[in-house]
């Protein structure tokens, strides 16, 4: 009785993780809009004041292309999108994320958060029919391009402004499949909001009868429904291959090195440089690398391998990462216990880890630097430098990047340091 009662709560576990795993999934959409802004004569600059298609209610029109929302949603998410792209400014390809109360059921309005992005097709007039907020149609105009508004939406407890730089990148992918395929015809009752979720299934009927503004391409539907996992299932699937060995890449990315990935498949690869680029702080590194190289050379005792590339190499077998060369690093190691210790499938918390990583980081190198500075004239400090770097668990990181960006004065504190350390034969890992 005990062994049976036991197996049928295993597979009621797997049942409920199943579902669990189902319902995330259907509450993640999208939305794409053909937009149409009508402009006044200052319509080559958005922000112009020349422009009145910014001020004129109801002169953005959105015409619905692809969906998987219910209608209701879809209504309420275009009339807050209206008001977005009435009242900001418009680059291409850059997205913007707001939270918004759309009606999840017919009965339950809930806060989503919604990322959208104005791309531009290359195409001519692609013969949309616009519908306004009223949901009337009108007839579009010729245009030497068209203009398409993209939507991800997530009823989640989660931000996708964590997730943007993805989001735009998978956004402008888009635009060279807008180019490249025909979308919709015009029809008489193309702002027909009621058949925008009601796809034919008689294929002789669609032969005959006009597309409905949903029907796009396959290409670009099947592009829509893969958002979640690849915009934000890189994070799951890089923990679930790499396990412990994260926190070499977590390493590798502290380090700024040059990553090489082997023996992956093409999607697990660009998974794992992904991950890599969340924890990398190469932004803080380019402008001082480049401006202080002179610095560095002009003294004889200071080591330059903070300037030569270094290069890590991951292999991937059997669906498992190992790493050619391992590094010791405690601030890496106490991060990467905490990281495998939360649900890896909640990708909002582990992005946000990630960032914190990076902050905890650049919180410790601002309280070298300070120690660093203060050495330069007071000899207490110094050695309260010297208890800081064994104490944070990456002092050779820190050490790394102080060296970036410091004064001729700092650099010879940090000599000091480093010729006592070597001498005492301590590491700093």
């Amino acid at each position: 009785m005990a062994e049976s009662s036991d197996s049928g709560s295993v597979l009621s576990l797997q049942t409920d993780t199943a579902a669990e795993k189902k319902s995330e999934e259907e509450k993640r959409f999208y939305a794409l809009y053909s937009f149409n802004a009508k402009r006044g004569h200052g319509a080559d600059d958005p922000a112009s004041p020349e422009s009145g298609g910014d001020t004129e209610e109801g002169s953005t029109c959105l015409s619905v292309a692809a969906t998987n929302l219910a209608a209701h949603t879809e209504t309420d998410l275009r009339k807050s999108l209206s008001y977005k792209l009435l009242s900001k400014t418009r680059p291409y390809g850059e997205g913007h994320v707001f939270s918004v109360g759309l009606s999840f059921t017919d009965s339950i309005s809930t806060s989503a958060s919604c990322y959208y992005c104005i791309l531009k097709s290359s195409s001519d007039s692609l013969g949309f029919d616009h519908v306004t907020q009223d949901g009337v149609a009108e007839a579009g105009g010729d245009n030497d391009c068209q203009e398409f508004v993209v939507c991800f939406i997530s009823f989640l407890e989660s931000s996708l402004d964590l997730f943007r730089t993805e989001l735009d990148e998978y956004s402008q992918g888009l635009t060279p499949l807008l180019d490249k395929e025909p979308l919709v015809p015009r029809s008489s009752s193309g702002g027909n909001l009621d058949s925008l979720n009601n796809a034919s299934s008689n294929t002789s009927a669609e032969a005959t009868q006009p597309k409905e503004l949903s029907q796009l391409g396959a290409g670009i539907q099947s592009y829509l429904e893969q958002w979640p996992p690849v915009v934000l299932g890189f994070l799951t699937r890089t923990l679930q291959c790499m396990g412990p060995e994260i926190q070499q890449l977590i390493y590798a990315a502290l380090l700024n090195a040059n990553l090489q990935v082997s023996g992956a498949s093409a999607q697990l690869e660009q998974d794992i440089k992904k991950f890599f680029q969340c924890c990398s702080l190469s932004g803080l590194l380019e402008k001082p690398q480049s401006d202080n190289t002179s610095s560095l050379t002009s003294l004889d005792n200071c080591d330059q391998w903070q300037l030569q590339p270094v290069v890590v190499s991951v292999t991937v077998k059997d669906g498992t990462a190992s790493f050619e060369k391992t590094y010791s690093c405690q601030f890496c190691k106490n991060v990467t216990d905490k990281l495998m210790a939360q649900d890896q499938s909640n990708v909002t918390n582990i992005r946000d880890f990630l960032e914190s990583i990076k902050l905890a980081f650049a919180h410790n190198l601002n309280k070298l630097k300070r120690f660093l500075g203060q050495a330069e004239v007071d000899f207490y400090v110094l050695y309260r430098a010297l208890s800081y770097l064994r104490k944070c668990g990456c002092g050779e990181l820190l050490l790394r990047y102080v060296k970036l960006d410091a004064s001729s004065e700092t650099l010879s504190v940090v000599s000091v340091l480093e010729t006592f350390i070597k001498e005492m034969k301590q590491t700093l890992s």
